[in-house]
């Protein structure tokens, strides 16, 4: 079935004239070029063809010339460039060495408009049906006259070369001495020697990445003890004590600014390749290669954070170079190879092919049936709140079906009718043969979903630790939980998308689903109206300095120490010692803020206790009150003494402990172990 319609006419107006050659096949790929078939009966021993200047050298790097019988290939001959026909064509000439009657086939390819593909799906029940059109433009200047016409699309290469311009090769002249003076290839750094070009996206100062210096504690210390000094209000704090040593930061110098991260992961996630994250030491600054490795690493792991794929991100240490400051830079280099395949490129092969002759009109187009097919499918929902078009709070209606063909289904705009009915439409991505592909089509707000997420980080394996700086390798995990809500009074499934991304493991998530592409379907089977939650983890590893005397390194440490027999024995122990010392702290800081809250608190109640003193001073019947009164102020002012007290045995107290807490992360230190930590479960 084919219907017919306008085409302008365009660039593609000339043609491959053979008077004598029928023109018999056309198939029209999605790359831009068209195949063509012609066939021939030569009486005289010649077959002229008259090709377009335009045209000759896709011409003339495609054609095949056969006789149909014997299978032999026939030569061709035609003018050299420079002896073109006054309007630029050229004429050729098939030769048939043998006298007689010849059956010939022709073939070859020219440039021409891709087809474009539309899809139609009819719903009825549980039955599901196909109908696939192809659009085809004959822009060629040719009437195709009764010829069976095709369409396919592969991922085979095309492209333009010059085979009829005549080509002299230049050769040089040397004397037999000449040739050891040939100069070897120019020597250099990688980023010159192979070509590539580098282009520097960022340049972050060292002022605003975190600093883990050995004064990095002092802060904190200081905070601590100027709580006993301080007699300002405050309100009573209601955590645990463990939760102490959060409050107690409060004193602390604020960090620089960080960089505008956010803003150039964007600009990363708009991009593709590698970025490669150089690391800089300061002159006089000690361990410039840790501290270069632990600037960079910074900025990567923030990175991942924002979403850039873990793949992408490479992290080289350069130490301290001349010329160049402390800091981060960010490069990305241009290096040649294969370009990553766009949204629409093909998948796989695909032919279709009419069953009927058909005749398209030059300047004209034509709407060719090339499948109507059942497919197994049904009606369900898709949740997708990653792509542009997704929505994180509904999830859409879809059609799930399986490809009946051998051939990949190209991207095109899919019609769904239902019960006679038009009920939505959507746009497939390519569709594999025998796949099955899930098309939202509709978006009616019947399954509700609650996205919450939350990350975590865990060590995985200690490196190094110097001068209270542990660097390790933290595994890095994101965890995303759907809590997936039915309206509808009748049961469903919904597909919910998930994408992990290069460098990212799944560690944790529903056992049932199915692939697309590079995303997960997971399924899950709702009853009318009922609610259920599903739990996604994916987890990379991130290279991290944790400085174990603050509150964040001593949180990851004890969480790392609680983590199982994979501990190091070398680290554990001290370690252990140095945590009972920092909750010793914690609770002696939150004792002193307890006291230091009851004072305020006892001496606004002897305010107001002086101010009723005063005022029943001369009230006659007032003496009994005022004795009641003045005895409560003298409780009050015993009690502001015994906490005064007690503040000061407590600052006692935390300085020795303080002291005995650097003592000790000053003798903890140790270098790599030599076994590798086990990859994240999944």
């Amino acid at each position: 079935m084919t219907c017919g319609l306008t085409a302008a006419c365009g660039t593609y107006a000339s043609h491959v004239e053979a008077d004598d050659a029928a023109l018999g096949r056309v198939v029209v790929y999605r790359n831009g070029i068209a195949f063509y078939e012609r066939t021939a009966q030569v009486t005289d021993g010649r077959l002229s063809l008259t090709v377009p200047g335009d045209k000759i050298n896709d011409f003339l790097k495609s054609l095949t010339v056969k006789d149909a019988k014997t299978g032999e290939t026939l030569p061709v001959s035609f003018p050299t460039a420079g002896n073109n026909a006054s309007d630029g064509k050229v004429e050729m000439q098939v030769q048939i060495a043998e006298p007689g009657v010849h059956d010939v086939v022709l073939t070859y390819i020219t440039e021409s408009p891709a087809w474009k593909p539309s899809y139609r799906v009819m719903v009825a029940g549980d039955d599901v049906k196909i109908q696939g059109w192809a659009i085809v433009d004959n822009t060629s200047g040719e009437k195709w006259d009764n010829v069976r016409i095709g369409v396919g699309s592969s991922s085979a290469l095309s492209f333009r070369y010059d085979l009829r311009s005549v080509r002299t090769v230049f050769r040089e002249t040397l004397k037999g001495e000449d040739r050891f003076a040939v100069a070897p290839p120019t020597g250099g750094s990688t980023y010159t020697t192979d070509g590539r070009r580098v282009q520097v996206l960022a340049n972050v100062d060292s002022a605003a990445i975190p600093s883990l210096d050995d004064d990095a504690f002092e802060p904190y210390l200081e905070s601590t003890a100027q709580l006993g000094d301080n007699t300002g209000g405050g309100r009573r704090g209601h955590g645990t004590k463990a939760d102490g040593n959060r409050r107690a930061t409060t004193g602390a110098t604020a960090a620089p600014a960080p960089p505008p991260v956010a803003e150039l992961a964007a600009q990363l996630n708009r991009s593709s390749g590698k970025v490669m994250i150089e690391g800089y030491a300061g002159e006089g600054e000690r361990d410039a290669e840790l501290r270069s490795s632990d600037r960079a690493n910074w900025l990567r792991n923030e990175l991942i954070r924002e979403g850039v794929a873990p793949a992408r991100l490479e992290v080289v240490a350069k130490g301290k170079v001349e010329g160049q400051g402390a800091g981060v830079r960010l490069v990305q280099a241009e290096e040649p190879g294969s370009p990553e395949l766009a949204d629409g490129d093909p998948i796989g092969e695909s032919h279709f092919q009419s069953d009927a002759l058909v005749t398209v009109d030059k300047g004209t187009s034509a709407m060719i049936a090339i499948m109507d097919d059942k497919a197994d499918g049904d009606i369900v929902y898709l949740y997708d709140a990653e792509s542009a078009r997704g929505n994180e709070r509904y999830a859409f209606k879809a059609i799930r079906f399986k490809n009946p063909t051998d051939s990949t289904l190209e991207t095109g705009p899919m019609t769904v009718y239902g019960d006679g009915r038009f009920i939505g439409e959507g746009l497939s991505e390519p569709i594999p043969p025998h796949a099955t592909a899930v098309v939202p089509f509709a978006l009616d707000r019947e399954i509700v979903v609650d996205r919450e997420g939350s990350t975590e980080d865990r060590i995985a394996r200690l490196v190094t630790l110097q001068r209270g700086v542990l660097r390790t390798e933290v595994q890095h995990t994101k965890q995303t939980r759907l809590k997936v809500t039915s309206l509808l009074h009748k049961d469903t499934v919904v597909f919910v998308r998930h994408t992990v991304r290069k460098g990212w493991k799944l560690v944790k998530s529903p056992e049932t689903y199915e692939q697309t592409g590079e995303a997960h379907l997971f399924r899950v089977a709702l009853k009318a109206g009922e609610t259920k939650t599903l739990e996604i983890a994916e987890a990379t590893p991130l290279v991290k300095a944790v400085d174990v005397r603050s509150p964040a390194g001593v949180e990851l440490v004890r969480a790392y120490l609680e983590g199982g027999d994979e501990v190091d024995a070398r680290f554990a122990e001290p370690m252990k010692k140095l945590l009972a010392i920092h909750t010793e702290m914690a609770n002696i800081t939150q004792s002193i803020e307890g006291a230091r809250e009851r004072v305020e608190e006892f001496r606004a109640r002897m305010n107001e206790l002086q101010g009723q003193i005063v005022s029943l001073d001369g009230v006659r019947g007032g003496n009994s009150l005022l004795k009641h009164l003045q005895q409560k102020l003298r409780e009050m002012s015993d009690r502001v003494q015994q906490d005064t007290i007690a503040v000061v045995d407590l600052q006692q107290q935390l300085m020795l402990a303080r002291i005995r807490f650097q003592d000790g992360v000053s003798e903890l230190s140790f270098e790599e172990r030599t076994a590798a930590a086990a990859p994240p479960q999944s």
